[in-house]
C-alpha cells in the first residue's frame, strides 16, 4: 500500500511537471528556462530589442537614441515620438532597467551579444549638447554606449569591424563632429582593452558565429543565422553568398552612400518558428532608384517564410515592398516607430493586401492615425507598448505579449495569441 501510494505521488508529480512545461505564462516578462523571448523595447528613440535564447544566452539588437527631439526637428513637419515612460532617464538607461528585470542571471548582469545593424544615431544612439562623458572620460555615452557603460557586454558585432572602409573609409566619412562613429570607436576599444570586449563583422550565410553559449546540445533546433552585411547577402543555400552590390556602386557621383542600405539582418530558428529582422534594408524599386537599392528582395528570397518578421526601416515608405512581404509571408509583424511617418501609407496598403496579418506597433502617434484613418486601427492590433515575442518550448507556438512601464516596472497588459508555428 505504501509504495504503491508513492508511486502514485511520483507519477502525479511527473505529470504535472510534464504539464507545467508546456503551461503558457503570459502574466509577466519573466523568462523561462526553453522560452525564446524577443523584447521589443520602446523608448521613444529608435530601434531595440533584447532577445533570451532559450538556454539563457543574451543578445541585444541595437540601441537607438535621437536625443534632443529639437534638435530632430530637422525633418519638420514629421514628428518624433515622447521619450518613454518619460524624459527622467535617457534611452540607454530605460533600457537598462528593463533589461534588469528580464535578465536570466541578475547576480552576473552580463549581455553576451550585441548587434549594431548600421551607424544611425536612432540605432547606436545620437550625440548632442547635453550628452554626458562616460566616467572613464573615453566617450559619450549614448545609446549603446549608455547600456554598456552599465551593463557588461562580451562580443559586440557590427557591419564592417575591423576595417571599416565599406563602401568607403567611414573613419574619413564620419569625421564630422559630433561623430557618433567614431564615438562607437572609442567605446570599442576602451572595452576591448579594460573589459574583455570582443568585436566582429556579422559573417552573412553562417550560423556558427552567434551561438548558445549555456545549454546547447539540449537545444539543436535553434540557430542564429547571418542573413546580410553591407553588400553580402546570403543565398538560402548551406554558407553560400552573392555579393549583391559593391563598394562602387553604393557611392553616387558626390560621394554620397546610403547608410541605411548597409543593414545587417538575422534570421532566428527555434524548431518550426523562424524570426527575420533587417535594421534598415531598403527596398524601392524604380524612381530612378538603382536595381541593387532593393536588397530586401533577395533577403526574403534566401530566408523565406517566418512566423515573425519585423519591418525595415520602421515601415518607412522605402521598405516592406512586395515582394518582402510575400516572400517571407509573416503571421505578425513588429514595428518599431519614433516617428510620425511610420509607417508609410505605402506599406500599409501592402500589408493590408497581403492577407491577414498580427500586426503591432511599439508607437504610432495620432497624427499619423489621423492621416491613415481606419485602414490603421482596423490593420494593427496593438500600437502602444512593448511588444515581447514568446515563443515556447520547442518553437511550436509563440504569443505577443504587450507590456507598459509603470512606476520602473514592466507590466504586461494585453495578450495576443497563442500562435502556431507553420
Amino acid at each position: 500500500m505504501y509504495k504503491s501510494t508513492i508511486a502514485t505521488l511520483i507519477g502525479l508529480i511527473l505529470i504535472f511537471s510534464v504539464n507545467a512545461q508546456t503551461v503558457a505564462d503570459t502574466s509577466s516578462i519573466e523568462w523561462k528556462e526553453g522560452y525564446l523571448d524577443i523584447h521589443h523595447i520602446l523608448t521613444g528613440s529608435g530601434d531595440c530589442a533584447f532577445i533570451i535564447m532559450p538556454d539563457g544566452t543574451t543578445m541585444l539588437v541595437d540601441a537607438g537614441d535621437i536625443g534632443d527631439r529639437k534638435l530632430r526637428r530637422g525633418g519638420y513637419p514629421l514628428m518624433p515620438t515622447s521619450p518613454y515612460p518619460d524624459n527622467s532617464n535617457s534611452a540607454g538607461q530605460w533600457i537598462v532597467k528593463y533589461i534588469k528585470q528580464v535578465l536570466p542571471n541578475a547576480i552576473k548582469p552580463e549581455i553576451d551579444y550585441a548587434l549594431l545593424t548600421h551607424f544611425h544615431d536612432d540605432h547606436i544612439g545620437g550625440i548632442t549638447a547635453s550628452t554626458q562623458t562616460s566616467t572613464n572620460g573615453a566617450y559619450k555615452i549614448t545609446g549603446i554606449t549608455d547600456v554598456g557603460e552599465s551593463l557588461k557586454i562580451n562580443k559586440l558585432i557590427d557591419r564592417n569591424y575591423p576595417n571599416y572602409n565599406f563602401p568607403t573609409n567611414l573613419n574619413i566619412a564620419y569625421q564630422k563632429e559630433p561623430s557618433i562613429f567614431l564615438n562607437l570607436q572609442k567605446f570599442i576599444s576602451y572595452q576591448q582593452k579594460n573589459n574583455g570586449l570582443v568585436a566582429e563583422q556579422l559573417k552573412p550565410g553562417s550560423e556558427e558565429q552567434i551561438k548558445l553559449k549555456y545549454k546547447q546540445s539540449i537545444y539543436p533546433s535553434f540557430s542564429i543565422r547571418g542573413i546580410k552585411a553591407n553588400g553580402t547577402i546570403w543565398t538560402g543555400k548551406g554558407t553560400e553568398t552573392v555579393e549583391y552590390f559593391n563598394a562602387d556602386s553604393a557611392i553616387d557621383g558626390n560621394g554620397f552612400f546610403n547608410e541605411n542600405t548597409m543593414s545587417l539582418a538575422i534570421k532566428i530558428s527555434y524548431g518550426k518558428f523562424d524570426y527575420f529582422t533587417g535594421g534598415d534594408n531598403t527596398g524601392l524599386r524604380g524612381f530612378g532608384m538603382p536595381n541593387w537599392y532593393d536588397v530586401e528582395t533577395p533577403m526574403a528570397k534566401a530566408v523565406g517564410k517566418v512566423e515573425v518578421t519585423t519591418l525595415c526601416h520602421h515601415g518607412c515608405r522605402d521598405a516592406a515592398n512586395e515582394n518582402f512581404l510575400k516572400y517571407l509571408n509573416p503571421q505578425t509583424i513588429v514595428q518599431q516607430t519614433w516617428s510620425s511617418n511610420h509607417p508609410g501609407e505605402e506599406v500599409l496598403h501592402r500589408m493590408i493586401y497581403n492577407g491577414n496579418k498580427n500586426v503591432f506597433a511599439t508607437n504610432i502617434l495620432d497624427e499619423t492615425k489621423t492621416t491613415l484613418g481606419f485602414w490603421l486601427t482596423d490593420t494593427y492590433k496593438s500600437i502602444f507598448g512593448h511588444i515581447i515575442i514568446r515563443v515556447l518550448p520547442g518553437g511550436k507556438t509563440y504569443y505577443a505579449l504587450i507590456g507598459e512601464t509603470l512606476n520602473n516596472k514592466v507590466q504586461i497588459k494585453r495578450v495576443f495569441g497563442p500562435y502556431s508555428s507553420e
